[in-house]
């Protein structure tokens, strides 16, 4: 089970939403410098913003957090409907949240993001697409009621903490009817158990960070994607990267 943290209770329909943008050039920079991806720094921002976070309100657990990545099992044999279908599952990765140097934290979520996909990897896409397929929606949708009406997440430590996404968006502008799309808004959603989503998407030369929570759970929420960005600085003092 993930360590309990501020956000890990119950929600409510009360939804907050708060987003910043950096330059995807940025982001680019740090990944060499680090010698890693743009997901590693992605994930090392995260983890790192979190941890300042729990910090301010005297809440960081002992243990790493776990978050819920989303992951793609499209398996490139798709047909018909499913090629413009969602086939999506997710892996759990812990966060280096007990690490305070910004630099080392991007090569533990790498470890950490290995580690999980080696564990995913071990039941085939077309098992999992099987397996969702038996489940009835009505049964699922039921559970999914049942449990808020329980109020489980209160009772049981669930066993992630978080769910991060980090969405590769296009590289050049996309047009409706000759209206250039200025954004592509990073939304996600909340779970009972799980008050926080951070969802990354890029687009163009933007890497756009949207955070959703209740606003009960995170009440300063803009705070804490703002220390999203404060990360970017960090990251760039402790590796001597260039600005680009």
């Amino acid at each position: 089970p993930a360590p309990p943290t501020p956000w890990n209770a119950s929600v409510t329909p009360n939804r907050r939403f708060a987003m910043r943008s950096v330059a995807l050039a940025t982001v680019k920079a740090l990944k060499d410098a680090t010698g890693g991806t743009i997901n590693d720094v992605v994930m090392a921002m995260c983890t790192g913003a979190l941890r300042e976070y729990l910090i301010e309100h005297d809440a960081l657990p002992d243990e790493p957090l776990r978050a819920m990545v989303p992951v793609s099992i499209r398996t490139g044999e798709e047909q018909g409907d499913e090629v413009w279908s969602n086939r999506v599952s997710a892996i759990v990765a812990e966060l280096p949240t007990t690490c305070d140097d910004p630099a080392e934290r991007v090569g533990l979520c790498r470890q950490a993001m290995h580690a999980a996909k080696r564990q995913f990897e071990l039941l085939p896409a077309e098992a999992m697409m099987e397996a969702s397929q038996v489940t009835s929606p009505v049964i699922a949708a039921s559970a999914i009621r049942l449990v808020g009406r329980l109020k489980l997440a209160d009772r049981v430590n669930l066993p992630v903490n978080v769910v991060i996404s980090n969405v590769p968006g296009p590289r050049e502008p996309l047009y409706v009817a000759g209206a250039k799309l200025d954004a592509y808004i990073p939304v996600s959603t909340i779970t009972d158990g799980v008050g926080l989503n951070i969802t990354v998407h890029s687009y163009e030369d933007r890497l756009d960070i949207g955070l959703i929570s209740d606003r009960e759970l995170i009440p300063d929420l803009w705070h804490l994607v703002d220390l999203h960005v404060d990360e970017i600085s960090r990251l760039f003092e402790a590796t001597g990267a260039e600005w680009a």
